[in-house]
């Protein structure tokens, strides 16, 4: 077969006319289909024979979380901010913001939309690190519990917790979220930021399905995901892409329209829309700035990987630092093209059954 964009930048063929497709601003669009659409060879880079699982069942769920979130705390550290918030921050604008006050305004944003009191007790399905529980327990004073996958992220968010002596509040448990245990009554506030990508297609629905489940009544949902347009989701279905080749494995972007479609039908009418927003444009400089972490701190991430990789190459570390790279230009590329964006969709769960009655 053909070798495509991304084999190209990998393994460091055209390296110019890359770089040049993804950075086409007037062009952007087709620069992104071209990416979408490669038909390239897979290039043998380190682990890359686990990515090909595309169901997202509760088994094969936990081995694609662990091929992206269990590569090495280091390597994450080394390009996300002190927080280790790995989503979209939210920019005021101000010249001098950071990328951490970028992302401490998105948690508050997060917290904010799902009403959190002292009294309630918060799920956050995703947790990754372990932030934005701990930031609701120390702004609120509520009991958090918190979700993830991924085994190096549940050791490290436990450490965070300890370390903010928040072990009475905050709860760190790996599992899957069709396994997440309901306290009696049930949550008053489930969040989950940017988890949604790993759910999967045909899963949206169960997933929906689970938060009202483990949603008290008038309990409120808090999602931040990733989306796609319409056409590109239509054009795209059965299509292997970059992203789930060799950096999401089992990974689907929804439209926003079908993210509408699954809380309705999944929550069967239960869970009430309250609000969408759109945030995407904000994750063109938080990405810029994970590049620039990862590439300014090249030389830490390479001893760590060289440390974890036994027989490791010159050619295959070459080939892990290109995929970040062109993970990284990739995704700034498609928000700013606006093929790909960001929403923060809020709902709350009806009491009990609407009647139509007279």
């Amino acid at each position: 077969m053909a070798q495509g964009l991304p084999e190209s930048w990998l393994q460091s063929c055209a390296r110019a006319a890359v770089l040049r497709a993804l950075r086409r601003i007037k062009h952007g669009r087709l620069a992104l289909k071209l990416a979408y659409r490669d038909g390239g060879d897979v290039v043998v880079i380190p682990q890359a024979g686990l990515v090909f699982r595309p169901a997202n069942d509760a088994g094969r769920a936990r081995l694609n979380a662990a091929f992206h979130y269990d590569a090495s705390n280091t390597l994450f550290s080394s390009f996300l901010s002190a927080d280790m918030n790995y989503s979209c921050g939210l920019w005021s604008g101000h010249a001098h913001e950071t990328l951490e006050s970028a992302q401490l305004s998105k948690v508050a944003a997060v917290l904010h939309k799902a009403r959190v009191a002292p009294d309630h007790h918060v799920l956050d399905i995703g947790c990754g690190w372990g932030h934005l529980a701990i930031e609701a327990a120390q702004r609120t004073g509520c009991r958090v519990t918190g979700v993830t996958l991924s085994r190096q992220q549940k050791q490290l968010a436990e450490k965070r917790v300890r370390q903010a002596g928040l072990e009475d509040r905050v709860q760190i448990l790996l599992c899957d979220y069709r396994e997440i245990p309901r306290p009696e009554g049930g949550y008053d506030s489930v969040v989950s930021v940017e988890m949604l990508e790993h759910v999967g297609e045909a899963f949206l629905p169960r997933f929906f399905a689970s938060i009202r489940d483990l949603l008290k009544a008038d309990g409120v949902m808090v999602i931040q995901g990733t989306t796609v347009l319409d056409p590109i989701l239509h054009g795209r279905r059965a299509e292997e892409t970059f992203i789930t080749r060799y950096v999401f494995p089992g990974g689907h972007l929804p439209s926003l329209g079908e993210l509408v479609t699954a809380i309705s039908e999944g929550s069967q009418g239960a869970l009430e829309m309250l609000d969408a927003q759109g945030v995407g444009g904000h994750y063109v400089k938080t990405l810029q700035c994970w590049r620039q972490n990862f590439l300014r701190n090249w030389d830490a991430i390479r001893e760590d990987y060289l440390s974890s990789h036994e027989g490791a190459t010159e050619a295959s570390v070459e080939a892990f630092r290109r995929k970040w790279v062109y993970y990284f230009a990739y995704c700034e590329q498609g928000f700013r093209s606006r093929i790909i964006g960001d929403y923060v969709i809020s709902a709350a769960k009806i009491a009990q059954e609407p009647s139509l009655g007279g």
